[in-house]
């Protein structure tokens, strides 16, 4: 009966155990990078028997797992430096997931975690999560080069009556160079006018909210930290369940295979500690426009002429005030969902947009079929069904699926089938993928507003929301042209 009584005892003693590790919160206490050895060693409590792990939402490979500490493996070396945010999850409780901000190259470990409450931080959780000192170092540090840099750009980019040259009593100016440099290499070009846009339109909208930030602080008698710690909250919102998804979606092979129920609780992590945020300034930061300081960003990005061809598939008028051009890919998951809301997003807009199909297939056999597949339906006037049906059904890009939908949506099936069989449209997709390269379109889902490159969208944001934003900043900045 003794040896009884203490079994029961030692598996009721193993038992609590347990079910206090499964209770106890996940919490990092520090974490250690080790370029030599390629790891990181987290240290901290309630990490289990097989926690899950991520650096940036990529999931890393564990070396050693222990209830208080675990090591995983980085390639530090080929980081580039900065913060990042590691995850470490045990399970699908709110309290099973704790997340730090890590500090890579140049820096001393981060320290400290904020385990998951289904909310978004408040202002400020970010830099709790960095050891004190560490973020202004780095600034102090880099300071210097930025500066000298800051200095060799300046003589490197004068204006366009700046003189380049002189032959004689002859003056060749920057504007002259530019010129030359367009008419011989037009794609080279117009890719270093969009580089060069990107990075002043990032730098002007820093220095804009910078300014619109520092005004009402000031206004208010306070700083603009103080500031922020008091609106940002009030702004800050969960995003559904649907913007998780659209941001897993996006990440395509970086999950290394782990599946959406896998990484759910670090792609949560990242919404509430990454774009929530963000997003609560960026509304607050347009309110104040609004309400106190007008603001506007009034650079103009690089346009390239779309060259028009009669057999381009288009819906709406040709003089509709907003144009999208969509380069396409059948082959393409991220380019489907986008065609597919595209219905929802003509139906808003109406007359006031027109959509334009550009091909272009990947460097792949059955990408380069579909895409010839479809020019052969488009020889027909059944370009849109066949487009809709083809990425609507799951299935292989092969000829005899081409040759079903193309009979499903009405298509002349002797006539389609010759066009496909004989490979008809070949030359047709090879002049479409040489008009990509004169964009420098750098692959299928790029878009072009009245010629100007769209920029990506933000991998929480559904389609629809994306397209809707895109047409009405081009409506609203026409409006302001008075056009």
């Amino acid at each position: 009966m003794r040896r009884v009584a203490t079994l029961f005892t030692v598996l009721a003693c193993l038992t609590a155990r347990l079910l206090f590790a499964q209770a106890a919160p996940v919490t990092i206490a520090s974490v250690t990078p080790d370029d030599a050895a390629g790891t990181l060693t987290i240290a901290g409590s309630g990490f289990g028997a097989r926690p899950f792990v991520t650096l940036d939402l990529v999931p890393l490979n564990i070396q050693l797992s222990l209830d208080q500490r675990i090591v995983v493996s980085v390639p530090l070396g080929m980081i580039p430096s900065g913060s990042y945010l590691l995850t470490v999850t045990r399970g699908a409780q709110a309290v099973e997931t704790a997340s730090t901000d890590v500090r890579i190259g140049g820096g001393t470990p981060a320290s400290g975690s904020v385990a998951s409450t289904g909310a978004a931080p408040a202002n400020g959780a970010s830099a709790a999560l960095t050891p004190a000192g560490l973020g202004s170092a780095a600034a102090t540090s880099s300071a210097p080069a930025a500066a000298g840099a800051s200095s060799a750009l300046s003589a490197a980019l004068p204006g366009g009556s700046e003189p380049a040259a002189r032959v004689g009593d002859k003056t060749i100016t920057t504007a002259d160079v530019d010129r030359e440099w367009q008419r011989a290499d037009p794609v080279g070009y117009l890719a270093a006018s969009r580089q060069l846009y990107d990075a002043r339109r990032r730098i002007v909208t820093e220095l804009v909210n910078n300014e619109l930030l520092a005004r009402e602080a000031a206004s208010r008698n306070m700083t603009v930290d103080a500031l922020l710690k008091e609106e940002l909250p009030k702004r800050t919102v969960a995003l559904p369940d649907n913007a998780l998804t659209n941001l897993y979606q996006s990440l395509g092979t970086r999950t290394r295979g782990a599946s959406l129920e896998q990484m759910r609780p670090a792609l949560r992590e990242w919404l509430a500690k990454k774009v929530e945020p963000d997003l609560a300034k960026m509304n607050y930061l347009e309110e104040l426009t609004k309400v106190s300081t007008r603001a506007d960003i009034v650079m103009e990005p690089p346009v390239v002429t779309v060259e028009r061809h009669a057999d381009d598939p288009a819906l709406g008028t040709p003089t509709a005030p907003v144009e999208l051009v969509m380069f396409g890919d059948f082959q393409n998951p991220a380019y489907a969902r986008d065609a597919l809301t595209m219905p929802r997003v003509r139906e808003l807009f109406g007359a006031r947009l027109r959509v334009v199909f550009k091909h272009f297939p990947a460097d792949d056999p059955a990408s380069i079929a579909a895409a010839e597949a479809a020019a052969c339906a488009n020889a027909q006037g059944k370009f849109w069904a066949f487009h809709d049906a083809l990425l609507g059904q799951a299935g292989a890009l092969d000829a005899a699926r081409f040759k079903k939908v193309a009979a499903d949506v009405g298509a002349d099936r002797a006539r389609f089938d010759t066009c496909v069989d004989t490979n008809a449209m070949r030359e047709r997709i090879g002049r479409a993928l040489d008009e990509t390269r004169r964009y420098d379109i750098a692959g299928s889902g790029a878009v072009l507003v009245n010629g100007r490159l769209a920029p990506e969208p933000p991998a929480f944001l559904p389609p629809f929301e994306y397209f809707k934003r895109l047409v009405e900043e081009e409506l609203a900045r026409q409006s302001k042209q008075g056009r």
